[in-house]
C-alpha cells in the first residue's frame, strides 16, 4: 500500500504527465486470468479506495484487496454464495469449469478463477467502444495512450476521464476524485 501512496505522490508531483503501467500484462495484452491490477477506477465492485485491511471495509464490499488497493465483494470463492466464484476484480460471478458453461450468457470461462467473465483477452471485446480486457471486463482503456478524443485524455484503468489528479486540471482547478472531472 505504501508503494501506491508513493506512486500517487510521485505522479502528483510530476503533474502525472507520464502514464505508469499499473496493470499486469502491459497495455493491449488484457489483464486476464487470475491477474489483478488497476487501483481505484470504475466498474470494479464499488467500495472505497485506499484500504489496507478488511476492517476498513463494510457493506457489500467487506474485504480489502491488497492487490487492487480497494474494498471488494470477495477475495476467494468462499466469500461468495453457492454456485458463484470470485473473479479477478473481486466480484462474485457464476462459477464454471468449462467454456460451454458460460457461452449461453455470451461470456467466457476464466479457468484460473473458475468464473464466467466478459473477456479473457482483448480479442474477446468486440465493441468498438470498449476494445480492451481489464480484469475480466471489456474496458475503454488501459493507458492514457488509449484516450485520444475530447477532454477525456486520462485512463482510470477502465474508462477515459478528464483527470486523475489536480495536475491534470487548469491552474486553480482541482480534480474531483469520484467523478474525475476538473472543477
Amino acid at each position: 500500500m505504501l508503494r501506491w501512496l508513493w506512486l500517487s505522490a510521485l505522479l502528483t508531483a510530476c503533474g502525472a504527465d507520464q502514464q505508469l503501467e499499473l496493470l499486469p500484462g502491459g497495455a493491449g495484452t488484457g489483464a486476464s486470468g487470475g491477474s489483478a491490477g488497476a487501483a481505484g477506477g470504475s466498474g470494479g465492485g464499488g467500495g472505497s479506495t485506499g484500504c489496507t485491511a478488511s476492517s476498513q471495509c463494510s457493506g457489500d464490499t467487506e474485504y480489502c484487496s491488497p492487490t487492487l488497493g480497494r474494498c471488494v465483494r470477495c477475495l476467494v470463492a468462499g466469500h461468495c454464495e453457492s454456485g458463484k466464484a470470485c473473479d479477478p476484480a473481486g466480484e462474485c460471478r457464476e462459477a464454471c469449469t468449462s467454456e460451454a458453461q458460460c457461452t449461453t450468457e455470451g461470456k467466457h470461462c476464466d479457468l484460473a478463477t473458475s468464473t464466467c467473465v466478459e473477456c479473457r483477452e482483448d480479442g474477446d471485446c468486440t465493441s468498438g467502444e470498449k476494445p480492451r480486457c481489464v480484469l475480466g471486463r471489456c474496458a475503454e482503456c488501459v493507458t492514457d495512450a488509449h484516450c485520444i478524443s475530447g477532454q477525456k485524455t486520462h485512463c482510470d484503468g477502465r474508462e477515459c476521464v478528464e483527470c486523475l489528479v489536480d495536475g491534470h486540471c487548469d491552474k486553480g482547478k482541482t480534480c474531483s476524485p469520484d467523478e474525475h472531472h476538473c472543477q
